[in-house]
């Protein structure tokens, strides 16, 4: 049964029963102004769109939309599967901003025609002049232009099931965009996916969401989900969100929302937004999934909603760390409704060596642990129910790896895309691998691991960093670098490297808050930056960049373009607000000892530098975890430290510091032999950590 005859049965069933609520007014007391569509008013008005498009053209013709979030969306949306045309969302051009995709989102699928409504043709006709070199034809149809006459249509006039509903096309970082063809075979398959999965999902369910809805997970599970299960969606537009995050919470509590959920970030923007003094008004008590998915969920962001939210009645075993992709509709693994989620605390060194290693207990824990700077915590994104079915692969053999080990995460089943549309060459490299033998599988080219079943996401192929031989993860170094100081957007982080002298040079681009880049100490940021990476994660930062806000380039969905940011900080086109290189940044000191000088040579010959002032920071000149041991290394030789390990004398960060150390251990060496020239005796006795 395809979508549109759920849609259609609803409609005959259950004709009053509201499908969409769409809060066009949320205020700071709760109440709202409200549009809404019964399942029987849906189905009349998607007829009456379906019988207009279809004069004007033909089936299988791809229909640009673009529509600000709101119910003539929903419409024109199954009035274009109605009429067996193509679907192809968009968010309506802003001049200097999206415009140029949408030509090349045009040329792509050689579309012709594209629909709006009356507030936004203005904007989106200029826009479209603006940018269309090419001189290709596009013909602008209103939503309010469709007559409202009364129309009878059965679902079973719709195309083949197996042929495609909609384009989702990817916000590629480089070149042309690529639109992912969604059949409605997959459309079906992957609700279907969803409901056995999460073990959910009814028509008693009430889905409140703000997600956009020209993107993958906004479309799935806000307006095809709902409707396939005869439940009631309630929207909200994403900047009413962004805006006032209280606004999401206070109408789940009002509609007894069930199936609810966002990115990571949005989790975190409650907690600090919503103040304490809100909380006696809300109950969350109904929200059974929370879905937390569209970018990597960190334990840290889950454990403080829950701490914070606790109190008015959210339970823990709602949150559902999910992971999908357009590719595969948009969903891949979720948890069961009322399941805990799973943490699994890693040791980092054997992460970084692409080694997955559980530590202690936490193989049994549903909680966020106790991660210090040798271990690091994996959030768990559930398991994925027959008939579709995961594999960890070796992306250079093509060999299934067994549990635990780390490799790319292909998938196969009913919710896998036949492909890219009108790229078939570019297709047959991420879709229809073969596995001995079995079913076609999709390469997602994201990383991770198979534990007990649960799927763990570690990052991105293409994004993953290799310095000296040891893999890091972005997003990993993201995180560390935002909470370095409070003056960091958290979020607004790109890591990277680019080629420099022949070498990786790892980059780090950070977006200061709007009310701190006046006024805040830029080198104070940039030394923050580098001194929690060096702590946290042993790599020096070769280079960081400050931007204002809204700096970095950010996919259609929200998530960080970093080779994006790579090409425009190479090219020169980043408006930066302040940058340094790995050097002081500070005044230079010059050594004032025997010692000092003796072990900045030794430090100046392991950086490749000059000088090195005696004050300056190991992690501000260009140190990284080689470099110290290098160091620590020629220091015990040269000053004959015996009993000292090379970890004890890195844990001095400076020249100064170490020179000290080495100094006070000199002294009191000589002044022991003097006593008894034949007796040894250690070093006075000191814990040092990196």
């Amino acid at each position: 049964m395809t979508i549109l005859e759920k849609l259609y049965t609803h409609a005959q069933e259950r004709p009053n029963a509201t499908a969409f609520r769409f809060l066009t007014e949320v205020h700071d007391d709760g109440d709202s102004l409200t549009d809404s569509l019964s399942y029987k008013e849906l189905w009349q008005s998607v007829c009456q769109v379906a019988n207009f498009l279809r004069s004007k053209a033909e089936p299988g013709s791809c229909i640009l939309l673009f529509y600000p979030p709101g119910l003539a969306y929903i419409k024109a949306f199954y009035g274009c599967l109605l009429a067996g045309m193509i679907a192809v969302p968009l968010y309506p051009p802003r001049r200097n901003a999206n415009s140029d995709r949408v030509l090349k989102v045009a040329q792509s699928c050689q579309s012709s025609m594209a629909m709006t409504e009356q507030s936004e043709i203005a904007n989106v006709q200029a826009c479209w002049q603006q940018q269309n070199s090419a001189n290709l034809v596009m013909n602008f149809l209103l939503i309010e232009d469709v007559p409202n006459i009364a129309v009878h249509m059965q679902p079973n006039e719709a195309i083949n099931p197996a042929l495609p509903a909609f384009l989702q096309y990817t916000s590629g970082s480089t070149g042309s965009p690529k639109g992912v063809m969604v059949t409605h075979e997959n459309i079906v398959g992957n609700v279907q996916h969803l409901s056995r999965t999460s073990n959910t999902g009814s028509r008693d369910d009430v889905f409140v969401n703000w997600l956009p809805l020209f993107h993958d997970m906004g479309l799935v599970v806000t307006v095809l989900w709902p409707v396939y299960l005869g439940a009631t969606s309630v929207l909200m537009a994403p900047a009413t969100f962004v805006q006032n995050p209280q606004t999401w919470l206070k109408a789940i509590s009002r509609y007894r929302g069930t199936i609810c959920g966002a990115p990571n970030f949005a989790y975190d923007l409650c907690a600090k937004k919503i103040p304490q003094e809100l909380l006696p008004e809300l109950d969350l008590s109904t929200w059974r999934i929370a879905f937390c998915a569209a970018e990597p969920v960190r334990s840290d962001t889950l454990k403080n909603f829950y701490d914070y939210f606790g109190t008015a009645k959210f339970n823990w075993e709602a949150l559902n760390p999910s992971y999908g992709m357009a590719e595969a509709t948009v969903f891949i693994s979720g948890a069961k409704s009322e399941s805990k989620p799973k943490i699994l605390t890693l040791d980092k060194a054997e992460l970084g060596q692409n080694k997955f290693v559980v530590c202690g207990d936490s193989a049994n824990s549903s909680t966020p642990g106790s991660a210090n700077n040798l271990t690091t915590e994996l959030v768990g994104c559930g398991q994925v129910p027959a008939p579709h079915s995961v594999k960890i692969v070796d992306p250079k053999t093509k060999s299934v790896l067994p549990d635990g080990a780390i490799g790319e995460i292909w998938f196969s089943g009913p919710s896998v895309s036949p492909g890219y549309w009108k790229l078939p060459e570019v297709s047959a490299e991420t879709f229809n691998q073969m596995l001995d033998g079995e079913a076609k599988y999709l390469r997602t080219g994201d990383l991770g691991a198979l534990w007990q079943g649960e799927v763990f996401v570690t990052g991105r192929m293409k994004d993953l960093i290799i310095i000296n031989g040891v893999n890091y993860y972005p997003q990993d170094i993201e995180n560390t670098a935002v909470m370095a100081h409070p003056a960091l957007r958290d979020g607004a982080c790109a890591a990277f490297t680019l080629e420099s002298h022949g070498l990786d040079a790892l980059v780090v681009v950070a977006e200061v808050e709007r009310q701190h880049f006046r006024s805040v100490d830029k080198a104070a940021l940039i030394r923050a930056i580098r001194q929690s990476v060096m702590q946290e994660h042993s790599v020096n930062v070769d280079h960081v960049v400050l931007l204002k806000p809204h700096k970095i380039p950010l996919t259609s969905s929200g998530k960080i373009q970093r080779k994006q940011t790579a090409i425009l900080l190479s090219q020169g086109e980043l408006d930066i607000l302040a940058q340094a290189d790995a050097q002081p940044l500070q005044d230079y000191i010059a050594p004032r000892t025997e010692v000092e000088l003796a072990i900045s040579a030794i430090w100046a010959a392991a950086l490749k530098v000059d000088r090195v002032s005696v004050a300056a920071e190991f992690s501000d000149v260009g140190g990284d975890s080689i470099t110290a041991i290098e160091i620590a290394a020629k220091v015990k030789s040269q000053f004959a430290l015996a009993d000292m390990t090379v970890e004890q004398i890195i844990a001095f960060s400076t020249i100064e510091k170490m020179s000290e150390f080495v100094a006070l251990y000199l002294a009191r060496r000589a002044k022991k032999t003097q006593v008894n020239d034949t007796k040894t005796h250690s070093a006075p006795r000191k814990r040092l950590t990196i």
